[in-house]
């Protein structure tokens, strides 16, 4: 018995990986167009590897278009599994497989349904997040829960680490369910979705720093927007400045910064936060190169740690 994969960054490439390796019968691929890597972040190119293991697969920016329906059609999986794809899959799609479609949600549903689960959790200061499993509706994060696996979040994680860390739940969860899954026999359990909101798409702009904001949280802010993420960001001598590691500071360190206004220090610079704290900035870049201004030139040499 056989399914068919979508998807198109990394989390979803680790699922469709393991996939293969453990001798799962995979029918063909839909991935996104190689012009997608500009924009779409944790981008993958699914290509050679199904190439290397003679798997068919199909490029498109629609998963749910007709030339998608009719190659998937033609293909005729048993089950559909749908991991790194951040766009809905239409019901026409859905109802292919008689199986049906999986998909997967880096959040322990209900919780942080929507956009940027993993992002939105470490803004918020979450201590704990997960992965869940569950049978895809039309609808946004809606459908019956078929498995879920919880870990921590550090103050030393990252979007970045949290990910790495969902991408090996899902694959666990995937892989243990699958004989279940082909034979009907999966367990499920309800999801209300319907009791919590959809939480928004985020854009680069969305980046912008808020120095009001307390220490803990402006580092939090920084941790789930820097790589692979567009990043955090602020403004000096004019020029946008993207902080990619930061560490809060206790208040007697703050140098008696206000909110925003900051100082240079060996190994880094200190920015003023809310409620008396500081901000010490690790690791930062300058969108473009500064030139003349002597703020920006200190700057720059931070800039120059991250390259």
């Amino acid at each position: 018995m056989s399914l068919v994969f979508i998807g198109g960054v990394e989390i979803g490439f680790s699922c469709l990986e393991k996939i293969v390796r453990a001798g799962q019968g995979v029918c063909g691929v839909i991935t996104l167009p190689k012009e997608a890597a500009a924009g779409t972040s944790g981008y993958v190119d699914f290509a050679p590897f199904c190439r290397e293991h003679q798997i068919p697969f199909m490029r498109t920016w629609n998963a749910s278009g007709p030339e998608a329906l009719a190659q998937v059609k033609e293909w005729s999986p048993q089950l559909g599994v749908v991991c790194g794809w951040q766009r809905l899959v239409a019901a026409a799609m859905l109802r292919l497989p008689p199986r049906g479609f999986v998909g997967f949600h880096t959040s322990l549903l209900p919780h942080y349904r929507g956009r940027a689960p993993v992002n939105w959790a470490i803004i918020k200061g979450e201590k704990e997040t997960g992965a869940t499993m569950f049978f895809l509706e039309p609808e946004a994060d809606t459908g019956p829960i078929i498995d879920q696996r919880a870990f921590p979040i550090s103050p030393f994680d990252t979007c970045a680490t949290v990910y790495a860390n969902s991408a090996r739940a899902c694959a666990a969860m995937l892989l243990e369910a699958l004989p279940g899954l082909l034979d009907g026999s999966a367990p499920t359990r309800p999801n209300p979705s319907s009791d919590y909101p959809c939480m928004p798409k985020r854009t680069p702009a969305d980046g912008a720093i808020d120095w009001e904001r307390s220490a803990l949280e402006i580092h939090d802010f920084v941790r789930a927007l820097t790589k692979p993420y567009p990043g955090a960001f602020t403004e000096i001598a004019g020029l946008k400045y993207f902080i990619w590691q930061a560490a809060p500071l206790h208040p007697d360190l703050a140098l008696g910064l206000e909110p925003g206004q900051h100082a240079l220090v060996p190994g880094g610079a200190v920015f003023g936060c809310g409620q008396g704290g500081a901000l010490l900035v690790l690791s930062g870049q300058f969108q473009e190169q500064p030139q003349g201004t002597p703020d920006a030139e200190q700057f720059s040499v931070i800039a120059r740690s991250e390259s």
